[in-house]
């Protein structure tokens, strides 16, 4: 499975979080993580051009 992780700050509990996202990535059934980092200020075009393509090729958006 590919899952597409935003990074935004908008989950309180970013800890558990990343703690999940790994065990996905690396447990017996590896999934693909994909990261999208959103907390640097306004993306440019080809930025969000981007993220909307990695959300697009995704079968599960996260965000954190």
């Amino acid at each position: 499975m590919h899952i597409v992780v935003l990074e935004t700050d908008l989950f309180p509990d970013r800890q558990t979080m990343e703690a999940a996202l790994t065990s996905l990535a690396h447990g017996p059934a590896a999934h693909r993580l994909s990261r999208c980092d959103l907390r640097r200020g306004a993306p440019s075009e080809g930025e969000w051009d981007a993220v909307l393509d990695a959300v697009l090729a995704g079968d599960v958006v996260v965000t954190v």
